[in-house]
């Protein structure tokens, strides 16, 4: 049975998630205080592009004790923006760097020019930020899907400076030397291809779950392995990001000394969770590695209780024994919409308003059968008959706000593909389910038109905010995001974040103004996007960095 879901309004501001333990204000606005733009100098074997790393380092950190190292595919702007990861950061003195477009996805066609760019890189942002050690500073590399190859392969290349590895629901490709510790996720019921999955054995085994044991049996190594009842290959809960943050806390624990020197992790130290396959089901015995015997000592191995506690608790605490069910975005008739020959609907069915931004009409269902292209068709299903269908984001333009949905450009757009999902928390006889689809902005064709981007003057640090103007010739609405530098949009006052002490002045801020256009008996093109630079001065007297 469909439940449609109306969405009808003007749209309103961004709303971040929050986390179980609410984040410092500083951890919420989602900024990069600075940028740095070069070349990829080809090395993923394709014609040179221009590359934007993106730094975010903690307003109060006085010196950089590491960095998190992510490259754009899908999911890499959710977790480098979520507070959870953040307030992770400002506790350890991390700080993020987010590539978008990518160097090189992989860093395999050429991996030794790749790492080399991307350490140039670095050393121009140490030189841009202030902070001379973000050109040497160790890393945990982090990546999802196809990227999880990056973070793999830029760990082996540089053992001497990886603290950990993070690969979120990617391939479960452990390193093949070294012994550099890493968390790994495959997803549980992964989208891609379920048309031709078998849905009467789907989600009664993990394979990754076999890998990890089948790894680690064959060499121990300190890596970590966790998956989230009913999670997909796209989605980042709350649940799992926040996860995620514990293990961030855990890697600069142990693995980071007083000094800045790395730390070797013990093969008897830590704990292991006795998870088997097929599936990590109840009881999970949790025990020191140095009392695991026989079989044991291949379990997922965690830096301590408390994080391994945690992955438990991740875990549904074992209790995976529940019926399938299957929820979807529909069409507005409120059938389900086909499920594209890669396994998610493409695009997913929407309306937008005649103002270009505001999602007026986006409906979800459970499927009560298999769909027709599915290997197993007219297969009989049965749901939760209680509990809400929500929609998110998982990456791109959508903005998911308190029930109402909106597009709103960010410094992603237009690299960064969209994707949204539907998702269901089930209930005590059926399992939780997800499911993503591609969000296509639309595209208008109509009259042209063109913004006139009112020039920013260069402030002075210490002013809370400017107001900014800008017109399309079409009499339209136009908005802005900001690019890069320490502030953030309200409406359309640019406000002005917190400087990190270190900060080389003055610093660059970069605001773009846009306007998708309208459709109706009136329809206008989108404009081309206009951008603004101006600069964030030192106040008189204050010290400027060499």
């Amino acid at each position: 049975m469909p439940w449609p879901l109306f969405v009808l309004g003007a749209a309103l501001a961004v709303a971040h998630p929050t986390t179980a333990a609410e984040p410092s204000a500083e951890c919420r606005n989602g900024e990069f205080q600075f940028s740095a733009t070069f070349s990829n100098r080809g090395v993923d074997g394709h014609p040179a592009h221009p590359v934007t790393a993106y730094l975010w380092i903690p307003p109060d950190c006085g010196k950089v004790r590491g960095l998190i190292l992510t490259q754009q595919n899908v999911g890499e702007q959710t977790f480098t923006e979520h507070p959870a990861i953040r307030e992770a950061c400002a506790r350890n003195g991390l700080a993020i760097l987010w590539c978008c477009p990518a160097i090189d996805i992989r860093f395999e066609k050429d991996r030794k020019a790749a790492v080399q760019v991307l350490e140039d890189g670095l050393r121009q942002l140490a030189e841009v930020s202030g902070y001379s050690e973000i050109g040497s500073a160790p890393w945990i590399t982090f990546g999802h899907s196809t990227t999880a190859t990056f973070a793999r392969t830029l760990a082996e290349a540089r053992l001497d400076r990886t603290l950990a590895i993070i690969s979120a629901k990617g391939g479960i490709m452990l390193p093949v030397v070294g012994s550099v510790p890493g968390v790994y996720s495959g997803g549980h019921f992964p989208e891609w291809r379920q048309t031709s999955a078998d849905w009467t054995k789907q989600g009664r085994s993990l394979p990754a779950l076999e890998r990890i044991r089948d790894g680690l049996k064959a060499r121990w190594r300190p890596v970590s392995y966790v998956e989230e009842f009913g999670g997909g290959h796209f989605d980042y809960t709350d649940r799992y990001l926040e996860f995620l943050a514990l293990y961030i806390d855990k890697v600069m624990r142990y693995r980071l000394n007083a000094d800045g020197s790395i730390r070797a992790i013990r093969p008897d130290e830590g704990f292991v969770v006795d998870m088997r396959p097929p599936l990590p089901t109840a009881p999970l015995r949790i025990l020191p590695l140095k009392e695991a015997t026989g079989d044991q000592r291949s379990a997922p191995w965690f830096f301590d209780r408390e994080l391994a506690e945690a992955a438990v608790a991740l875990m549904d605490d074992g209790h995976w024994e529940r019926k399938n069910q299957i929820v979807a975005f529909a069409k507005a008739d409120g059938t389900p919409a086909e499920f594209s020959k890669s396994g998610i609907a493409d695009p997913v069915p929407c309306e937008i308003a005649t103002d270009g931004v505001t999602v007026t009409h986006l409906e979800t269902t459970f499927l009560d059968e298999l769909p027709g292209n599915f290997a197993q068709a007219g297969m009989k299903l049965t749901h939760a008959a209680t509990g809400p269908r929500t929609i998110e984001r998982i990456s791109g333009v959508f903005v998911a706000d308190g029930g109402k949905y909106r597009i709103e450009l960010n410094r992603g757009y237009p690299a960064i593909p969209n994707f949204i999902a539907v998702r269901h928390a089930g209930d005590a006889t059926h399992r939780p389910t997800v499911q993503p689809a591609r969000f296509v902005p639309p595209v208008f064709t109509g009259r042209a038109q063109k913004i006139t981007f009112g020039r920013i003057g260069d402030q002075t640090a210490g002013v809370a905010r400017v107001a900014l103007h800008a017109e399309s010739d079409a009499g339209l609405k136009v908005r802005f995001f900001v690019r890069s530098g320490p502030a953030k949009m309200v409406g359309d006052e640019l406000v002005f974040l917190p400087v990190p002490p270190r900060t080389r002045w003055p610093v660059k801020i970069t605001v773009v103004a846009w306007q998708l256009g309208r459709g109706g008996a009136n329809p206008v093109a989108a404009a081309e996007m206009a951008e603004q630079t101006f600069w964030l001065k030192a106040r008189l007297g204050a010290k400027a960095q060499p």
